[in-house]
């Protein structure tokens, strides 16, 4: 069996997961730190046919061009963009996959519980009762409201049915799709962003970041929310504008906002996105972009990655490439 030699940042697999794979699937995994500097990670995996990444490193055309024997980066996960651009990858010849759907379910759950933090104003009330403040503070019940969806996908879709089953909701979604369907079974309506900001008690964005994406959530559709709305972001920060967003939150123009991941991170507190952080708690709640971290996810992403990797060397169909 031919002897594939794989680098994994942040590697998640023991000793004996390691031997397991040697012995299975001819794959050498090498494990290396989650913060490796460039000349780290050239010298890393200049010898490599592939790498798993689940750190911070950047593949860069310097990086690239030093490792002409690696053939796939798989990122650990759904979110490459912040590692590698895939037409820099491309470019080099290389082989750019992610994990997709497996942690989609995760991500719908984590969303509900921002959704929780947010409304039932968990933060505030655990804050009062450390300093001795003895104060209870409203909230409104999920059942019955309408939740927006800006974007039906992979994410999207589960959090639609969590919340139609759990809550009866009423569902408005933003998507270039239209999900006949769906709409059926979910109770949903597909509507305009400017319709579902206005009517919508939850905003929830899963959208993918791209050109057409990336700041696409400013005041123009953020001052049409209700007073009393919460907006939940569990896609890419950059999908909504911050300056905007922290105006509005500023002026109480909007109840609050949770965030799982930001502009950068970890977060570089000299930052204009970071004002974000200086207001009342419960304001605005940010999470680590930890929404997809379920346990039973960490071994669906690594059985994902060794499947993608078995599959690109044997030269067959793979569904998470994303260079095609």
């Amino acid at each position: 069996m031919m002897q594939n030699k794989v680098l994994f940042t942040g590697c998640t697999f023991d000793k004996n997961k390691r031997q397991m794979l040697l012995e299975k699937y001819g794959m050498e995994i090498v494990s290396a730190s989650r913060y490796l500097s460039e000349k780290e990670l050239i010298e890393n995996l200049k010898d490599c046919d592939a790498v798993i990444v689940n750190g911070e490193e950047k593949y860069t055309s310097n990086v690239l061009s030093a490792c002409p024997k690696l053939k796939i980066i798989q990122f650990f996960g759904i979110g490459y963009e912040k590692c590698v651009d895939k037409e820099v990858a491309k470019k080099y010849g290389k082989i750019v996959a992610n994990t997709p759907k497996v942690n989609s379910y995760s991500v719908a759950e984590f969303t509900l519980g921002l959704i929780f933090a947010l409304n039932q104003k968990l933060l505030q009330h655990h804050e009062n009762t450390k300093k001795g403040i003895w104060e209870e503070k409203t909230f409104f019940d999920l059942q019955n409201k309408t939740i927006g969806i800006v974007g039906l996908g992979h994410i999207g879709i589960p959090f639609a049915k969590l919340m139609c089953q759990a809550f009866h909701t009423k569902i408005l979604y933003y998507d270039l799709e239209e999900k006949k369907e769906m709409e059926k079974s979910y109770n949903m309506q597909r509507t305009s962003l400017e319709e579902l900001f206005t009517l919508s008690d939850i905003v929830s964005i899963h959208l993918p970041l791209n050109a057409s994406t990336k700041g696409l959530i400013g005041e123009n559709y953020l001052s049409l929310m209700p007073k009393h709305a919460y907006l939940i972001n569990t896609a890419r920060a950059e999908i909504v504008d911050a300056t905007s967003l922290y105006h509005l939150l500023k002026e109480d123009k909007i109840a609050g906002c949770a965030f799982d991941g930001f502009y950068e991170e970890p977060v570089s507190f000299d930052s204009i996105e970071a004002n974000l952080l200086s207001l009342p708690t419960g304001k605005f709640l940010l999470t680590p972009h930890t929404g997809y971290n379920a346990v039973e996810g960490e071994k669906r992403v690594e059985e994902m990655c060794i499947e993608n990797l078995e599959k690109i060397f044997n030269g067959e169909a793979c569904q998470g490439i994303v260079t095609q």
